[in-house]
C-alpha cells in the first residue's frame, strides 16, 4: 500500500461514518475533525521516504501510483498542501460543530479533500485538472447547504475548472512531444500561451471572480470561507509543481509582472463593490475577494523566498475567516440570509459576539493592528512599498475602501435595536469568539507561536 492510497481510503471511510451519522447532533463534525486529526498526526510522524507500518500493513511513502498508464504520487510540495487542507478541514469540522451550523459540510468536507489530493498527486496537465472539475462538483453540494437556495453560487464554482480543463489537455498533448517544438514551433509556442492561460483562469481574477462573490452572497458562510480557501491553497502548490516540472513558462508569462496586476485588479474591485454593497452577505463574498486577492499579492512580490510566509498566511487565515464566518452565521439566523443593511439595526446591542466575530473578523482579514493577520500583511505592503510603488497606491485604496465598507456596516448594526423580542446569541458562539480573539491577538504580538507547524509544511514545499 502506498501513502496516496491510505489517505483516499481513510477519507472516504471517514466521509461514509460522517453521512451515516449526519443527522445526529455533534457527532458527524466530531468524526470529520477526529478523522482528520489522525490523519495530520500520521503524516507529521512519517518520514518523507522509507517505509512505515500502519495496522499491520507497509506503507512505503516513496512509491507512487498507476493509473490507466499515468503515475500517481504524493509529492513533498503536494504533502504540505495537504498537510494545510487537512488543518483546514478539521478545523471547519469542529467550528461547524460547534456552532451548530448547516450539517451538509460534514461528510462533504473529506470527500473534496479526497478530490484536492488527487489533484496534487497527479500529473499537472492532464489528470490534476480533471479531479479539480470533479472537487468543484463537490464543493457545489457543500454550497447548496440544507436548505433550498439558489443554485447560482454553486454553479458558478465550475466555471474555471471546466474553462481551463482543455487547455490543459492541449498544452499536455503538445509539449508531450519535444520534437514538435522544431518541426512545428508556431504550434509549440501555442501550447505555452495555453498553458499560461489556464494556470490564469485556476486564479479565477476579474472577471472570472463570480464564484468567489456569489458563494459569499448566497451560500453558508462557513461553507463559503472553507471553499474558496481550499481552492486557492491547492491552486498555489499546483502552480508550483507547474513552474517546477515546466519552467520554460515563465518564457512567455513572468510571474512577477502577471500577479501582481491580477491581485491588484482583484483587490481594488473588491473594495469598491464591497463598500457599495446593500446587503450583508454581498458584503462577505466581496471581503473573500479581496482576502483571495491579498494572498495573490503577496505570492507575487515575495517569489519563492515568501514560502513561508504563505504557508503561514494559509494556517492563520483559516481562524480569522471561521471568527467572521461564526458571527455572520449568527447574523443570518437572526436576521435571515443575506440580509439588507437596513435590518441589522440593534445588531451590536442583541447579538455583540456575533457583531463582534464578524466585524473583528474582516477587519483581521484586511491586516488591521492586534488581529492575527497584521505581520503578514504590513510585511506585503512593505514590500509593495519597497518594490512597487504603484502597486502598493493601489493596494492601499483597496484597504481603504474595504475598510470604509466595514464602517458602513457598523453604522447600522449600532442604531436603536428595531426588534425587543429577539433572541440573543448562543453561549456557544460567545465562546468560539472569545477563544479566536485570544488566539488572534497572541499571534499578533507573536507571529513565531505558528513556526512548529510552518517550518516543517516549508521544508516539504521547497524541497525539489
Amino acid at each position: 500500500m502506498t501513502l496516496l492510497v491510505g489517505l483516499l481510503v481513510w477519507l472516504l471511510l471517514v466521509a461514509l461514518i460522517a453521512n451515516i451519522v449526519r443527522r445526529l447532533p455533534w457527532l458527524p463534525g466530531l468524526v470529520v475533525a477526529v478523522g482528520l486529526g489522525l490523519a495530520l498526526w500520521y503524516l507529521w510522524r512519517s518520514p518523507l521516504v522509507g517505509e512505515v507500518e500502519l495496522l499491520g500493513r507497509t506503507i512505503d511513502l516513496a512509491r507512487s501510483n498507476s493509473f490507466l498508464g499515468f503515475t500517481l504520487v504524493l509529492s513533498p510540495v503536494g504533502r504540505g498542501a495537504v498537510f494545510i487542507l487537512f488543518i483546514w478541514g478539521a478545523l471547519f469540522a469542529l467550528a461547524t460543530t460547534w456552532t451548530n451550523a448547516d450539517r451538509v459540510l460534514f461528510p462533504t468536507i473529506p470527500l473534496i479533500l479526497a478530490a484536492l489530493v488527487l489533484a496534487l498527486s497527479s500529473q499537472p496537465l492532464l489528470w490534476a485538472s480533471l479531479w479539480l472539475v470533479v472537487a468543484v462538483i463537490l464543493m457545489a453540494f457543500a454550497a447548496q447547504g440544507a436548505t433550498p437556495r439558489l443554485a447560482r453560487a454553486a454553479l458558478r464554482t465550475l466555471l474555471a475548472p471546466t474553462l481551463a480543463f482543455p487547455l490543459f489537455l492541449f498544452a499536455a498533448w503538445v509539449l508531450n512531444q519535444p520534437a514538435l517544438a522544431a518541426t512545428d514551433p508556431a504550434l509549440w509556442a501555442t501550447a505555452w500561451r495555453a498553458l499560461v492561460i489556464a494556470l490564469v483562469i485556476l486564479l479565477t481574477p476579474v472577471p472570472l471572480h463570480g464564484w468567489i462573490s456569489g458563494l459569499g452572497e448566497i451560500a453558508p458562510p462557513f461553507a463559503a470561507a472553507f471553499i474558496v480557501g481550499v481552492w486557492q491553497i491547492t491552486v498555489y502548490a499546483l502552480a508550483r509543481q507547474i513552474l517546477l516540472a515546466y519552467p520554460d513558462m515563465v518564457q512567455y508569462a513572468d510571474p512577477g509582472r502577471l500577479l501582481p496586476i491580477l491581485a491588484i485588479i482583484q483587490m481594488v474591485w473588491a473594495g469598491f463593490f464591497g463598500l457599495s454593497s446593500r446587503r450583508l452577505g454581498q458584503f462577505w463574498g466581496y471581503l473573500l475577494l479581496w482576502d483571495y486577492g491579498a494572498f495573490l499579492l503577496l505570492w507575487s512580490l515575495s517569489g519563492e523566498s515568501g514560502t513561508e510566509a504563505l504557508v503561514w498566511l494559509a494556517l492563520a487565515r483559516a481562524l480569522v475567516l471561521i471568527m467572521a464566518a461564526a458571527g455572520l452565521q449568527t447574523l443570518n439566523e437572526r436576521f435571515g440570509e443575506n440580509t439588507p443593511y437596513g435590518s441589522l439595526r440593534g445588531a451590536s446591542e442583541r447579538l455583540p459576539f456575533a457583531t463582534i466575530g464578524f466585524l473583528v473578523g474582516a477587519l483581521s482579514l484586511l491586516g488591521w493592528p492586534l488581529g492575527a493577520l497584521f505581520s503578514v500583511r504590513l510585511a506585503a505592503f512593505r514590500l509593495a512599498e519597497t518594490n512597487q510603488t504603484n502597486i502598493f497606491l493601489w493596494a492601499m485604496l483597496a484597504l481603504v475602501l474595504m475598510t470604509l465598507g466595514i464602517v458602513r456596516v457598523l453604522s447600522v448594526m449600532v442604531r436603536p435595536l428595531a426588534d425587543t423580542q429577539m433572541p440573543r446569541e448562543a453561549q456557544a458562539l460567545v465562546w468560539l469568539v472569545v477563544l479566536l480573539l485570544l488566539a488572534g491577538a497572541a499571534l499578533a504580538l507573536r507571529p513565531g507561536l505558528l513556526d512548529p507547524v510552518v517550518v516543517p509544511i516549508t521544508s516539504w514545499m521547497t524541497r525539489m
